[in-house]
């Protein structure tokens, strides 16, 4: 593998980049060049034998490309989630104001367009995990009994053996063959519409362990346009990562 000086990401929002881009290249036996822009760098992977010119050429070829993501990731990237005081935080769709406020009583609430963590000596760490045990409790109260109650309607409950309440980096859900849905608990930043759905889609792979289109006709059934949730996910899921 051959590195460049990997490309800063310009945190200021502006969309113009330099005129020379620093990139790092990765070959491998792959027969065609792409362009991956993740994680604050932009990656060329390349097949073995394209030579330096070639790669650079094509880099300046996409360079509207390159400069929208990495835009994209500037803007994400100062919208994402930190459970910090003054901070926002995306909940069922509104935009509140993280607070901290002094007290003996641990409890997070929602008082008008504030985020309220009340807790002793609070610090940053400790209103994280706070705001994990709120989250887990809500899903435990919401999440369990409502998947529960849409395997009994579609008549698969003997199919479910066991729910789980997990953190995960990228996916909101998961079934396996066995019987065993995990949910991401963080879920429960968005919308009681985009919880459904996600209960929805884990659910209806006990029957259908797939993506066909047996399978989206019948998540369409009980939660018709599911494209529109799929939609909202990807704009937004980035705000509810922390």
């Amino acid at each position: 593998m051959i590195k460049s000086q990997i490309i800063p990401l310009n945190f200021a929002g502006k969309r113009l980049l330099p005129s020379q881009y620093d990139f790092e290249i990765q070959r491998s036996r792959r027969k065609t060049l792409a362009i991956h822009v993740k994680h604050r760098k932009v990656e060329v992977r390349s097949p073995l034998r394209v030579g330096e010119a070639e790669i650079q050429k094509f880099v300046e070829n996409n360079k509207a490309w390159i400069e929208q993501r990495l835009f994209e990731e500037s803007r994400r990237y100062k919208e994402s989630l930190r459970i910090e005081k003054g901070r926002k935080i995306l909940f069922r769709a509104r935009e509140l104001e993280i607070v901290f406020r002094e007290g003996r009583k641990q409890r997070v609430l929602i008082d008008g367009g504030q985020f309220l963590i009340q807790g002793h000596k609070l610090t940053a760490a400790k209103a994280k995990v706070q705001v994990e045990d709120y989250l887990i409790d809500k899903a435990s109260e919401y999440l369990l009994p409502r998947a529960m109650s849409l395997t009994k309607h579609l008549g698969v409950d003997s199919k479910l053996n066991e729910i789980k309440l997990r953190k995960t980096k990228s996916k909101w859900g998961h079934c396996t063959s066995a019987g065993v849905i995990q949910f991401n608990w963080l879920i429960m930043l968005a919308p009681f519409a985009i919880i459904d759905y996600i209960i929805t889609h884990e659910v209806c792979h006990l029957i259908y362990m797939d993506h066909s289109k047996r399978y989206w006709e019948l998540v369409d059934s009980i939660c018709p346009n599911s494209e529109a949730y799929v939609d909202w996910l990807k704009e937004h899921e980035h705000r509810l990562y922390f």
